[in-house]
């Protein structure tokens, strides 16, 4: 069966992008999630087999570059999906020692660190997944956060495999993650990037699925360095898609 009928409407659009060796290795990649995951509902929530498929759709995009044996969603044992906005309860010191303080978080989504399980807003991932073109997807976002966690550290830079890879990596991502930082916005990354460099790779890794063209129109050596990290180049095949005969 291909991927396409499988999936149906819930498949990113962007796979059409997909050569015929990234489309084997993106099936490859959302079978084993579908059948390795634990997938888990929360609060009720009714979680359905067209739902497993859709969310799994979306995630195997971001590793359809990357060969099945490498398995870079290794670290992913369970996905809980919840119908609405996650609520999560959060104890901090306080501003006085010995004082804590307790706020309350609402969330679209989590991704655990370690082995711990990626959480999931239901209603706004199906919102997102009909809307590209706003830039936003809480499954690129929760499952590129698992890939920078591969190498054991949450800092915004997944492994890259060279000392000049992860040079170019800090140049880049450290001088646009700053200037969002100063400037406090940007023509097509939203401020919430700037909370911290993890949190900009993974807002940057949803416009290089959703909006790429965007992306590297406003910042071409993030998109190169996005692009060689994921071994897809989607404004590039856009290009072909468009240039005339």
């Amino acid at each position: 069966m291909a991927i396409q009928d499988r999936f149906g409407a819930s498949a990113p659009a962007a796979v059409g992008l997909l050569d015929e060796r990234q489309l084997e290795r993106y099936h490859q990649h959302a079978e084993r999630l579908i059948s390795r995951v634990s997938w888990e509902s929360a609060s009720g929530f009714e979680l359905t087999d067209p739902i497993i498929d859709a969310i799994a759709a979306h995630a195997a995009l971001l590793v359809a570059g990357f060969e099945l044996a490498t398995n870079p969603y290794r670290d992913i044992t369970a996905v809980v999906v919840h119908g609405g906005t996650i609520v999560t309860r959060e104890t901090s010191q306080g501003p006085v020692r010995g004082v804590v303080e307790t706020s309350t978080r609402y969330l679209a989504g989590q991704a655990g660190h370690g082995r711990g399980p990626i959480v999931l807003d239901w209603h706004t991932a199906a919102r997102e997944f009909v809307r590209p073109q706003r830039g936003s997807n809480v499954v690129y976002h929760e499952f590129a956060h698992k890939l920078d966690q591969l190498d054991g550290v949450f800092d915004g830079m997944p492994p890259l495999g060279s000392d000049r890879a992860r040079a170019e990596w800090q140049q880049t991502f450290g001088t646009n993650f700053r200037r969002l930082v100063r400037r406090g916005s940007d023509p097509v990354i939203r401020a919430y990037g700037a909370t911290n460099p993890a949190e900009y790779f993974a807002v940057t890794s949803e416009l290089f699925f959703t909006v790429p063209s965007a992306l590297r129109q406003q910042h071409t050596r993030l998109y190169e360095r996005l692009a060689d990290f994921y071994r897809q180049d989607p404004a590039g095949q856009l290009d072909g898609l468009t240039d005339p005969p």
